[in-house]
């Protein structure tokens, strides 16, 4: 049956949007150039150039990022098309220089997402410019195509992107809203006694991670650069800007919190109250992707009562419970039922203010009340670029994971050209020759499959394989029914537009869209195909052959990373800590500089838990043989997850309190000093008599410097598995 609500929210998401802009601007001048009468090769050319600044074009992003990106962008593919072409025609030391310059463009992912998209710009310009041998006056115009393609979507980009700036903005907001969604959604799993618990929990991590990192686009794409400003005379913007605070109000709600769901499994003995939880939190799913489609429609959403019925259940509970006598174990269970409860209720009023601020979009808000509310927002999720000349060089270290992968890929091209140079001069077949003729093929096949992640590479391998498959099947049917070159012209439109709007979303729907697209153009220049067809399988084939042979070069392991991942994690939560602390003690005149060392702090355990769940994940799709302990750092992401949120928890609880209660300062204390101290368990221990905590009486106090315990018992542990990497050590039953 089709999900209608999955393709509307595909439909109206940015992906689309981004798709579609994306489309437009690159294949632009591919149609000027053609409709003027000059040849498709031109055009092409110059739709290459623009296509390299649109990979870099993504959405979200301060504007100053997106320009100085793009004209990164620019300078690159130019200087790649130089020193390519200019070898191009000496055989010897193109074999030469294409290595070196693999392995300097690939280096550029020491500076994280945005240096790996300029490095495959670059990489993709070099694999494209070495197809066929060039003078230097063919150098020189190629390069000037290229540039006048990247230049011409350059403008393209800031042009589009002045008028539909509202629409991005909403969009933006609109994934957030349904990424909160899936949180939500992943929340209610908890409650559900059907699933595994640490496995509800993953999934609770993994999709805080998305949501966190959406909020962050927001705040990067748009308030980081009106904070100064404002948005006077702006109502649109007012109103979605009120709907950007509301959410972040809603996720602090639930990420800002803590609950023992083992003990609340554990002690409520009663199955329609978990189930009430359960129904309440998936109602609340529901109704936030119904925001979220509205706001991304510019619809309004009806204000309306939220799971009314499953709350009732829940309180009722309470009430019966309130009159009775119960023991320890429900005690402490109908405690936390009733944080739930609070929780739920504020979750409810919050839901319908988002639901009314889509109503508010026509409605002004001023300046100074913006400005007001943009500050906490921006300092909390937002994360600066740095590009450090020096840290480029300073990466170039064989122990380091991107020259390793430098190294691997420049490897794979290497022995991708020798592989389908050997070819064409071996074998007769069309096909195989046209491997050697189109040997770039190959080449692009390596760059695009290989990821410094062994998981990852593998991955991608299946996807694309899978994807070039079907992506021939549908270009070879294309070919056979149309005949018509104006038709060609949509057919690179459409499939531009979905290989643009899947690239994040679904890279075997990508790879499909994008081998229909290279296999279209190829048409219009040679028609023909079918040999293109049947080569371009091929040379995927050959080159996720190599991607994965290669990846067995110096592979980077993903359990090397995990201790060293876990101790930043301890150690972001520590600062979490400190700073939770100094936010309850600080006096009225440091007040201000204690909210942005807590805004940091928090900053920095989002992110240390983001990094350390995606290595965990990526070892769990490695061989078993090259996994660490993967129970134990289960364990310790969701302890670590625990204790933050329990930290955050009480912070909120500090800033809401006139004066600092000591029982509070004094688990925060404890806390710090239990991740602090030397771990020395011995794994023959018995966890559950470390979990003892003293002088701590309230329960969710009691989470939190149990989380701290079971933190350091599983630290020593790993100590243990590294002073004696031969020893057994003994799982503890969880």
């Amino acid at each position: 049956m089709i999900d209608w609500r999955i393709i509307q929210r595909f439909l109206y998401s940015h992906y689309l949007m981004t798709g579609v802009r994306q489309a437009i601007g690159a294949l632009t001048p591919a149609v000027v150039i053609v409709a003027s009468g000059h040849s498709y090769l031109t055009g092409l050319t110059m739709t290459i150039g623009a296509l390299c600044v649109a990979i870099v074009d993504q959405a979200g992003g301060a504007g100053s990022q997106a320009r100085n990106g793009m004209l990164l962008a620019m300078a690159l593919s130019v200087i790649s098309a130089l020193l390519t072409g200019l070898v191009s025609a000496h055989f010897t030391l193109m074999w030469l220089v294409i290595p070196i310059l693999t392995f300097l463009f690939s280096m550029l992912s020491v500076y994280g997402a945005r240096g790996a998209l300029l490095g495959f710009v670059s990489l993709l310009i070099m694999t494209l410019t070495m197809r066929s041998p060039m003078t230097v006056s063919d150098v020189l115009v190629y390069a000037g195509y290229l540039l006048s393609g990247g230049f011409f979507y350059f403008i393209y980009s800031l042009v589009v992107r002045r008028f539909l700036r509202a629409r991005e903005e909403r969009e933006s907001l609109s994934s957030a809203l349904f990424s909160m969604a899936d949180y939500l959604q992943a929340r209610a799993g908890l409650y559900d006694t059907r699933k595994d618990i640490d496995l509800s929990y993953r999934d609770l991590i993994r999709t805080q991670s998305i949501v966190v990192d959406a909020v962050q686009n927001i705040d990067r794409g748009w308030f980081e650069e009106s904070a100064d400003t404002g948005f006077p005379g702006n109502r649109e913007a007012n109103g979605t800007f009120r709907l950007a605070t509301a959410l972040q109000r809603l996720l602090t709600n639930f990420v800002d919190t803590r609950t023992d769901f083992a003990l609340l499994r554990k002690g409520l003995h009663a199955p329609a109250v978990l189930k009430a939880m359960h129904e309440t939190l998936v109602s609340m799913a529901d109704r936030m992707g119904q925001i979220a489609l509205n706001v991304a429609r510019n619809k309004p959403t009806p204000v309306q009562p939220i799971a009314q019925a499953s709350l009732e259940v829940i309180r009722r509970e309470l009430e019966e419970s309130a009159n009775g006598q119960v023991d320890p174990e429900k005690s402490s269970a109908l405690l936390i039922l009733r944080q739930v409860y609070d929780r739920f209720c504020r979750a409810q009023a919050m839901l319908n203010e988002l639901a009314l601020h889509t109503f508010e979009t026509q409605s002004g808000l001023n300046s100074a009340a913006t400005q007001q509310a943009v500050s906490p927002l921006s300092g909390s999720l937002m994360m600066q670029d740095r590009w450090q000349f020096g840290l480029y060089f300073n990466s170039m270290r064989l122990n380091g994971v991107n020259c390793r992968h430098a190294l691997r890929v420049s490897v794979a091209v290497l022995l991708a050209m020798v592989l389908s140079y050997a070819m064409a001069q071996v074998f007769q077949a069309e096909a195989l020759k046209a491997i050697g003729t189109h040997g770039y093929w190959v080449v692009l096949t390596v760059i695009v499959v290989m990821k410094p992640g062994f998981a990852l590479t593998q991955q991608r391998n299946g996807w694309r394989l899978g994807g070039t498959l079907i992506g021939c099947c549908v270009a070879l049917l294309l070919f056979h029914v149309i005949h018509d070159s104006a038709w060609y012209l949509a057919i690179l439109f459409l499939f531009g537009v979905l290989g643009y709007a899947f690239v994040q979303l679904n890279y075997l729907v990508s790879a499909l869209c994008n081998t229909v697209l290279v296999l279209t153009a190829f048409h219009l220049l040679s028609p023909g195909g079918e040999i293109v067809v049947g080569a371009r399988f091929l040379d995927t084939l050959l080159g996720c052959a190599v991607a994965l042979l290669c990846s067995y070069i110096l592979p980077t392991w993903e359990a090397r990373f995990l201790p060293g991942l876990a101790n930043e994690l301890k150690a972001a939560n520590i600062r979490l800590l400190e700073a939770a602390k100094s936010l309850a003690e600080a006096p009225q005149a440091a007040a201000g500089q204690a909210r942005k060392a807590w805004s940091t702090a928090q900053q920095g355990v989002y992110v240390a838990l983001s990094r350390f769940s995606a290595s965990y994940y990526r070892m769990m799709s490695e061989p078993v043989r090259h996994q660490l302990q993967p129970a134990v750092f289960n364990h310790l992401m969701i302890e670590n997850h625990a204790l933050a949120m329990q930290v955050m928890h009480v912070a909120s609880i500090l800033r809401s309190q006139p004066e600092v209660d000591p029982h509070i300062s004094d688990a925060l204390g404890q806390a710090r000093r239990l991740l602090e101290a030397r771990a020395t368990a011995s794994p023959l221990q018995d966890e559950h008599s470390l979990a003892t905590v003293d002088d701590v009486s309230n329960p969710g106090l009691q989470q939190l410097t149990q989380a701290a315990r079971k933190i350091g018992y599983d630290m020593a542990r790993l100590q243990l598995q590294a002073d004696a990497p031969h020893a057994c050590v003994k799982e503890t039953p969880r």
